[in-house]
């Protein structure tokens, strides 16, 4: 079978585990077209995973804007902004060191053709495929529960941006013919369900069917017990109005058969710095500190 090109925005966070799983299925030439996101060290990771970015990297390349001109533009997509604490990130810190930060994050941003800042993204590029994996937070039951809806001001509700994003994208008569959500089970319990159902309401007024599932990845040759909700939409120009998902299935593979037996006593976590590790997810809101 001949390769279907497909080009994608990953919009709302979460970029990178939609991409690979795309390249895994080998069913497509994928191009990533733009992605938004504002956690500083997500964008360098995904730029390492998938754009190649090394410190050699960071060293060798020569095309580097000024110091204050990459500022300004960390600045403009909001990079490191956080907004729980409506707080932005200061780029015009004094140093060599953070100098070469900023070098390291203004690569990163280039090569994920990162937009920053949903909310202040007016339009996206023309794609087939929009990836919307919110951030997860505000309704995790690892979180602190402040919700997704409109008005919350919580990092769950930036999802709410698609809709904008959506209105300008039908007055282009650019509409993707896809959209893939992925979230926390609990998007779909008793707590937060009408919030998600008038998400997929307002989508579906686009011209959308919509379809979601719980899928845990287990039953998909991941061996790794983890309950995720998917939602398909597929524009009804296109769709037979019969999706359905995949089949579960398992094809015996356990953790012990992806896990070294030897491991450097370097990745060991000792009881301090494990403490640490708990207080800063305490600190980012992540667990429950009561």
């Amino acid at each position: 079978m001949d390769k279907i090109k497909l080009r994608i925005n990953t919009l709302c966070s979460g970029i990178g585990a939609q991409e690979r799983g795309i390249e895994n299925t080998g069913l497509f030439d994928l191009e990533v077209v733009a992605t938004s996101e504002i956690n500083k060290d997500a964008v360098v990771s995904y730029a390492a995973i998938h754009n190649g970015l090394t410190n050699e990297y960071i060293k060798s390349y020569n095309d580097y804007p000024s110091i204050d001109d990459m500022r300004q533009y960390l600045t403009d997509i909001n990079l490191g902004y956080e907004p729980e604490k409506d707080k932005k990130y200061d780029w015009y810190k004094s140093g060599k060191k953070f100098e070469e930060n900023i070098k390291k994050y203004w690569l990163a941003c280039k090569l994920n053709n990162n937009l920053g800042d949903i909310c202040n993204v007016e339009e996206l590029p023309e794609a087939d495929l929009w990836t919307l994996s919110f951030p997860c937070q505000s309704i995790s039951v690892a979180g602190k529960l402040k919700g997704m809806s409109p008005d919350s001001g919580t990092r769950s509700s930036l999802v709410w941006q698609t809709i904008r994003l959506l209105k300008k994208a039908q007055e282009n008569n650019t509409l993707p013919k896809y959209m893939l959500l992925e979230n926390v089970k609990n998007l779909v319990g008793k707590r937060f369900i009408k919030d998600f159902d008038t998400f997929n309401d307002f989508v579906s007024e686009f011209g959308y069917n919509v379809y979601w599932k719980i899928i845990n990845a287990k039953d998909t040759g991941i061996p790794q017990n983890r309950e995720r909700v998917f939602a398909l939409y597929i524009r009804k120009n296109i769709d037979s109005g019969k999706y359905t998902f995949p089949i579960p299935f398992d094809n015996g593979l356990r953790l012990k058969d992806v896990l070294d037996e030897n491991v450097d006593e370097s990745y060991y976590i000792n009881t301090e710095k494990a403490q640490q590790l708990i207080q800063k997810l305490i600190d980012d809101g992540v667990l429950d500190g009561e």
